[in-house]
């Protein structure tokens, strides 16, 4: 019995080690995962949540680095500009949306544009 509990010790230390974001903080936030987000307590009703939600998957970043770039201040002000009916598809796409999916349009998303759930056509 002892030695089950050595041999699972070093697998569970080199499977908490594998951390891809390097420590940084901000990275990924706790309910920003690439797959099922149902686990997550927190709902995602405002456009003020649906932007934290971009930042927290890494998608935004909290402050732009250029006076050009999308951040988490310019990103609640695009969703509050649309009109009511916008404004909800827009929430609602980036609450039912994996990490991955919001961040996902053939490449890295330019400083500049906005994911695809809140281009507005």
């Amino acid at each position: 019995m002892r030695s089950s509990y050595l041999a699972i010790l070093p697998i569970a230390f080199l499977a908490s080690a594998c951390d891809d974001t390097g420590g940084a903080s901000g990275a990924r936030g706790p309910c920003a995962s690439s797959g099922d987000i149902l686990a997550c307590d927190a709902p995602v009703e405002t456009a003020e949540d649906a932007c934290w939600r971009l930042v927290e998957c890494a998608v935004l970043p909290l402050d732009a680095a250029d006076e050009g770039g999308i951040d988490w201040g310019r990103c609640v002000n695009r969703l509050e500009s649309f009109d009511d009916g916008t404004r909800a598809a827009a929430i609602g796409c980036v609450a039912l949306s994996s990490c991955d999916a919001l961040a996902s349009r053939g490449g890295p998303i330019a400083p500049w544009e906005w994911p695809d759930c809140l281009e507005v056509d």
